[in-house]
């Protein structure tokens, strides 16, 4: 466990947030919101998936994005890939930060990727190897480790099991996801002390969506065991196209309310992530999930 102050945010409304959008929002508004969520203090941001484009079109600028990104030092920019198709756009794009990730359930794999979890496991296995020969940093993901609209819960066991798994392949990170947004605070504590114990100095990190109204309460468990690192969405945005009902991530602008309020560092202006969900809103023409954002003018920070 740690007992440091600060939390480390990654922001992911540029990718998870917008995949499962009815709108495309343009390449320039994407480079604006980037810097505008850079110069909020925000240093890690994934802001695209290389995944089929005819499914997610939302994410059809993934090459473009990366390319056209100003120089902004300090700040890791990260990708999702999900087989050896999407390493090698990656790579050739320039991504140097590769977010890879599995489905601790074998139906949602399936859906997600079109292979069993056995199937994914083998190929990961071919993707590291390709991002370590291109001296990439490779964040491991596990989605659905808390559970599955599909199958329920999900074997413990599973989940330690591609810990270790990652663990053995040599991934500089490891981050586990409540995809479907249905942990509750007491899982979160145990799985996560295990996962933490299993890790040692490699840095874990939780990705939590807001499904069932627990995610805030989920961070305040997982903060309480250790974990550091969160990732997060402005405006509350998110969800995966995959998963039934799914809904958004956390929202950046609450978790860091809430953080500051308990006496964490985040480094993040709420004001400032602020004034792009206010932007998206606009956009897209309806409020969103979050609701700190729409409160921003009043904190008294």
């Amino acid at each position: 466990m740690t007992s440091t102050n600060h939390i480390i945010l990654e922001e992911q409304g540029l990718r998870d947030g917008l995949q499962t959008l009815p709108i495309i929002v343009p390449l320039d508004t994407k480079l604006r919101w980037v810097q505008k969520l850079a110069n909020a203090g925000l240093k890690r941001m994934q802001i695209a998936s290389f995944v089929n484009t005819k499914l997610i079109p939302q994410m059809a600028d993934a090459e473009q994005i990366i390319k056209s990104l100003p120089d902004m030092p300090g700040v890791i920019i990260s990708g999702l890939v999900l087989n050896i198709k999407g390493v090698e756009r990656a790579t050739a794009a320039g991504i140097k930060h590769f977010a890879i990730s599995v489905s601790a359930s074998d139906t949602h794999s399936k859906k997600n990727t079109n292979k069993s979890l056995s199937e994914a496991k083998n190929e990961l296995k071919e993707m590291l190897s390709i991002a370590s020969k291109k001296g990439n940093t490779v964040r491991g993901g596990i989605q659905c480790a808390f559970g599955c609209r599909y199958e329920g819960k999900i074997n413990e066991a599973v989940i330690y099991d591609l810990v270790k798994f990652y663990l053995d392949c040599g991934v500089q990170e490891l981050a586990l996801a409540d995809s479907t947004g249905m942990a509750n605070p007491l899982q979160i504590k145990s799985i996560m002390e295990e996962v933490f114990a299993l890790c040692g100095k490699t840095p874990v990190a939780l990705h939590l969506h807001n499904t069932e109204n627990k995610g805030y309460a989920n961070l305040c468990a997982a903060v309480e065991v250790g974990i550091r690192q969160f990732d997060t969405a402005f405006g509350g945005l998110g969800g995966c196209p995959f998963i039934k009902g799914a809904t958004g991530n956390i929202a950046t602008e609450d978790s860091v309310h809430m953080l500051h309020q308990m006496g964490y560092e985040t480094g993040v202006d709420i004001n400032k992530v602020s004034e792009v969900s206010k932007e998206m809103e606009q956009l897209l023409g309806e409020k969103l999930p979050g609701l700190m954002y729409k409160q921003s003018n009043l904190l008294v920070l």
